[in-house]
């Protein structure tokens, strides 16, 4: 003889009576499976992806980048984005190496539009890849073979239908997808001025990001009157899962990339752990 199914919640104590007579109404309604508890969901733990630099991590407040996430990664030109991104299309294969990058399972794709890119996007979270980085924005070009039928606002149209479907297939998913951004000049900042700075794409991507860091360029670092690397602050500047307007002061070494024993020190006397001296 079959058993009756026991409802959510039925001989649970936890939870309130008003809410177990709302998800029998629901899955009444809409069918098993439509609502749940948080305490009684699938919800995976989340994981987490560090970005390389310790400083940067404990700004953004999670210890790194946080699975089945978008992040926008943003700034002008040399302020050290493809870096932090780990990114492989452009960089040659000796700095690939000395920054830990595994080369052998690194892919590089090439796809010849925006669309092809979102789709190709797709199907690799549906393949479980951990980490995706689409450097840049700028390039995600719409497939117009005539330039007369290439529409202004084009490509922010294309962002946000593309980051719409992506925001959908990361549900429950590991993936991690970085999109490295250029900061431009508008073209007006109208009458009563304001912030001349923005962000190719449209304003799709600053909305759909969880976390968006903006990197920026602060002095060289040099050696016997060489250029050898550079100084840069990366402010938190939208985040949907810690706190924003933190910053990280991060050292980027060319030949080597992200400087982690300085950032240990820093962390060590910022703890207490170790006291600096000086005379």
């Amino acid at each position: 003889m079959s058993q009756k199914k026991e409802s959510l919640g039925e001989k649970d104590p936890s939870v309130f009576p008003e809410i177990k007579k709302i998800i029998e109404n629901i899955t009444k309604e809409y069918g098993e499976g439509t609502i749940t508890t948080l305490g009684k969901s699938k919800l995976k733990e989340q994981k987490i992806l560090s970005t390389g630099s310790l400083l940067l991590d404990q700004a953004i407040g999670t210890g790194g980048y946080v699975c089945g996430k978008i992040v926008e990664i943003f700034g002008l030109e040399s302020s050290g984005k493809s870096t932090l991104a780990l990114h492989a299309n452009g960089l040659n294969i000796k700095y690939v190496q000395n920054i830990g990058v595994d080369k052998e399972n690194l892919m590089i794709l090439y796809p010849n539009s925006a669309v092809k890119t979102f789709e190709m996007i797709r199907d690799l979270i549906r393949e479980g890849v951990d980490l995706i980085v689409v450097d840049s924005v700028s390039n995600l070009s719409p497939q117009v073979d005539d330039l007369e039928k290439y529409k202004i606002g084009s490509h922010a149209l294309l962002m946000s239908h593309g980051l719409r479907i992506l925001k959908n297939e990361l549900t429950n998913k590991d993936t991690i997808i970085i999109f490295i951004n250029q900061i431009r000049n508008k073209i007006s900042t109208g009458f009563y001025g304001g912030n001349p700075e923005t962000t190719t794409g449209g304003m799709a991507l600053r909305f759909d990001s969880d976390l968006r860091i903006k990197l920026k360029r602060t002095s060289k670092i040099e050696k016997n009157d060489k250029l050898i690397g550079i100084e840069v602050e990366a402010l938190i500047k939208k985040s949907k899962i810690g706190e924003p307007e933190k910053t990280a002061n991060l050292e980027i070494i060319f030949s080597r990339g992200i400087q982690k024993e300085r950032e240990i020190i820093d962390l060590a006397t910022e703890l207490n752990i170790i006291q600096k001296s000086g005379t």
